[in-house]
């Protein structure tokens, strides 16, 4: 998950903020790793407090934990599709190697 560090508490750890929102929890350095690239600023970030669990349900391109998936036989472009209507795409788990559209 990408995150911006937004402070560090005098024991060193460190707070971080993701695009939904920022980590309720404090992570020591040696549970975050630095990426040279800046995909995020602070300004991005949302001042309310999320848990690590929710943020990456959030993040998951799958809806978290557990799938959703369709067993559709057509190429899943209405919303009779499961997964069309969660807003996710279709995986391999759906329907195997019939055309699909929302892949």
């Amino acid at each position: 998950m990408l995150g911006v560090i937004l402070s560090v508490t005098d024991d060193g750890f460190y707070k971080i903020g993701t695009k939904n929102r920022i980590l309720s929890s404090l992570y020591a350095r040696n549970q975050i790793f630095q990426c040279k690239e800046q995909f995020i600023s602070s300004n991005d970030i949302p001042n309310i407090e999320i848990p690590l669990r929710t943020a990456s349900t959030q993040n998951s391109l799958t809806g978290g934990q557990g799938f959703i998936f369709c067993s559709c036989k057509t190429k899943c472009t209405t919303k009779r599709c499961k997964c069309k209507q969660q807003n996710i795409l279709c995986s391999s788990k759906c329907h195997g190697s019939n055309m699909c559209s929302n892949k």
